[in-house]
């Protein structure tokens, strides 16, 4: 298994927000390209902000223009000024260390400072750390997931005890769907599973 990465430092001082450099390129199937066939391909740098709080990742218009993307569908877009509709493209991102992800489907949005916003689709694909020793923020970046990063088993610290999960007693066949449908279960979300 091929595992890529990076790791960011600041200069000095902790982060208020997390950054990185970008690549943003037309989509396309990177596998038995050389580096120099990947090199010719449409592509624009910038910076991007990651957002654990994004659920998807977002490029500016400036970008989509840029490498003349074709819009793929249409997304609604939930942010705080209420909610509108924003064209949606594929892409490859590249980000530092030669870290790539092919085929990201993005959503055009309007962003403050950066042109790409780093969503929780891409986070999720790998292992995120943040940590903040002698006042100096690190960030690191792998992907694929490769391992569970656990502080209080490396600590050698007990974790903080959580109360069990019970999970709760399955409805007769009889009885009303716990769904609030007012059907029976057997005719509702039980159908077929007693």
């Amino acid at each position: 298994m091929l595992i890529n990465n990076f790791t960011l430092q600041s200069n000095g001082g902790l982060l208020h927000d997390i950054k990185s450099d970008c690549t943003v390129l037309e989509a396309f199937d990177p596998q038995g390209l050389t580096p120099a066939q990947i090199a010719s391909k449409k592509s624009i740098k910038v910076t991007a902000l990651w957002d654990t709080g994004a659920t998807n990742t977002v490029i500016t218009k400036r970008v989509a223009q840029a490498l003349g993307l074709s819009q793929t569908g249409v997304a609604l877009v939930h942010h705080a000024d209420g909610h509108s509709h924003k064209p949606k493209y594929v892409v490859n991102i590249m980000l530092p260390n030669n870290v790539g992800i092919a085929y990201v489907e993005v959503t055009e949005g309007d962003l403050m400072g950066e042109d790409v916003l780093i969503g929780m689709d891409i986070i999720t694909r790998g292992d995120f750390a943040i940590t903040n020793v002698g006042g100096k923020t690190t960030f690191s970046f792998r992907i694929p997931s490769v391992e569970t990063i656990d502080y209080c088993k490396q600590g050698n610290q007990p974790s903080v005890p959580q109360k069990p999960i019970v999970k709760a007693k399955q409805p007769g066949r009889n009885d009303p769907c716990p769904c609030g449908s007012g059907k029976k279960y057997k005719h509702c979300c039980g159908k077929g599973k007693i």
